[in-house]
């Protein structure tokens, strides 16, 4: 019996053979599940002929007559699901365009996949169609594909891994499974050529939704969300951004343990923050919610904390005082032997220090005094140096800054300057822009010794600069490299304040005065 499908031969949908696979497996897959899918789908491949069935699941072949239907809108736990769209238009392009002969079987009937000519409006077309015969009753789904080469078969291997079930070669071990879904480790096994894949993430972990491999992701993870539904009916690979959201709602499921290795294996975005208002491209949202989930448990939390006892988290900053604080603690930071790892203020849900807590607590800010005599004599000398290298550079009428010590020697800072924002810039001797003025001037303690000369003068013209702006703004770069210039072109004067400091602090750190000066 010749049964028309009225599917015109030409009609213009383009399947590769990855997706003719896919949707052919697909009809099995659904009919059995993911619990019992390793035991109970069977394939063979042999001299061209690729047969794949399940035992004891038999349905009536009218299901594949219509666009549009489906088993699953059946009751009977003995129909296999989705012979809708996907058998008709995976069996017209197999057909067509890749020369495949298609026969089908289940239960008393068996079907191959043909063409007939109809006439539409006095022409003539090719038409797909079922010649369907009856057979003996068979407790048996099968599907035979005939004229396939070696590199059809290695695709269709490919696609029995695009599927979810716990024996799938791509999964490792299971970290967390819930009703809706699974998270396990990548394994060892090959992210075949022909899988999907999402561009920015490359073939490195996996990501199923609803029960497929429709994307990957740059971590050591396997990921699967049941309950995802993709829009595009084409299936195509998941967006980068369309990962993360998969990232989102697993971090919502997974239990305390679950989140905890989940994070271990995302640690290159513990200190992610999100760039922009709304940042879809952003890790942050997901490492919070695996944060706070770990948090939730006392035991995961102590776990965690054991593993990983030297983060520092960076809370936010709502002032110019944070800022700076936020500056001397990292300058604090970057001189310590103990090798510490800035993360996220997320991470203070755990009950870690934030990078502030710890740096005052080892007396890395700095701490003020006032400079006493014989410091206010080496102010003196560097403020003559300025006074006669200087002059109408740093300001136009050179007031000197208040002098400050900084008296607690784990300071990271030689030197700073408190500064004010001028109401209107002006223009210095060199045509550089004056927009600050300095308010104080801040010098460690140490340099006011016999061999701090060099490190206190530099410190004193470093700071400053500060006229011009911050560190990181090329109105400083400009500044600082002109004030350099200076000093390094005006070398006699620069050694004859260097005795007068000598005999200033003659004796200390045990250095005499050359030549007896």
């Amino acid at each position: 019996m010749i049964i028309p499908l009225n599917i015109v031969t030409t009609y213009p949908v383009r399947w590769t053979r990855y997706k003719v696979f896919r949707d052919f497996v697909q009809n099995f897959y659904d009919s059995v599940g993911y619990g019992n899918w390793k035991e109970r789908f069977c394939f063979e491949y042999h001299s061209g002929m690729l047969r794949m069935w399940v035992d004891d699941i038999c349905f009536s072949y009218e299901w594949l007559l219509h666009i549009g239907a489906s088993t699953k809108t059946a009751n009977s736990r003995d129909n296999a699901g989705y012979f809708g769209e996907g058998f008709k238009i995976a069996s017209l392009c197999a057909v067509r365009d890749y020369g495949w002969q298609i026969e089908m079987s289940s239960g008393g009937w068996e079907l191959s996949v043909t063409c007939i000519e109809q006439e539409i409006d006095k022409s003539t077309v090719q038409m797909l169609a079922y010649d369907v015969k009856e057979r003996e009753e068979q407790k048996r789904s099968c599907l035979e594909i005939t004229f396939l080469g070696q590199d059809d078969y290695q695709i269709f291997r490919d696609v029995l891994s695009a599927f979810y079930y716990p024996e799938n070669p791509m999964i490792g071990e299971k970290i967390w499974e819930g009703r809706e879904g699974a998270v396990y480790t990548r394994s060892g096994a090959c992210y075949g050529a022909g899988l999907p894949y999402t561009g920015d993430y490359g073939r490195k972990g996996a990501v199923f939704c609803a029960y497929q491999l429709l994307g990957s992701n740059p971590f050591n993870l396997v990921v699967c969300l049941h309950y995802y539904k993709k829009e595009d009916r084409e299936r195509n690979s998941l967006y980068s951004f369309e990962v993360i959201e998969v990232f989102q709602q697993l971090a919502r499921y997974v239990d305390a343990y679950g989140a905890m290795r989940m994070l271990e294996k995302m640690r290159r975005y513990w200190n992610s923050n999100p760039r922009k208002l709304i940042d879809i491209d952003s890790w942050s949202p997901v490492i919070d919610h695996l944060i706070s989930k770990v948090s939730q448990s006392q035991d995961m939390t102590a776990c965690f904390r054991e593993k990983y006892p030297d983060l520092l988290p960076q809370a936010s900053l709502y002032s110019i005082r944070d800022r700076n604080r936020r500056g001397q603690a990292k300058a604090w930071l970057s001189i310590q032997s103990r090798e510490y790892l800035l993360v996220k203020g997320q991470f203070q849900k755990l009950g870690y220090k934030t990078l502030e807590e710890v740096c005052e607590e080892c007396g890395g800010f700095v701490r003020n005094d006032r400079a006493e005599p014989s410091e206010d004599k080496g102010f003196e000398i560097l403020e003559n140096i300025t006074r006669e290298l200087y002059s109408g550079f740093f300001a136009c009428n050179q007031e000197f800054p208040m002098r400050r010590i900084i008296c607690n020697e784990s300071a990271s800072y030689h030197g700073m300057a408190k500064v004010y924002r001028k109401n209107k810039p002006v223009m210095n001797v060199r045509g550089l822009s004056i927009r600050y003025e300095i308010g104080e001037i801040y010098l460690k303690r140490s340099v006011f010794s016999s061999n701090g000369y060099f490190d206190a003068l530099a410190t004193y013209i470093h700071e400053m600069c500060h006229a011009f702006g911050g560190d990181s703004s090329n109105a400083f770069s400009q500044g600082l490299t002109a004030a350099m210039e200076t000093l390094l072109a005006n070398a006699p004067v620069i050694e004859g304040y260097r005795q007068q400091w000598l005999r200033q602090y003659r004796g200390v750190d045990g250095i005499e005065v050359p030549g007896g000066g």
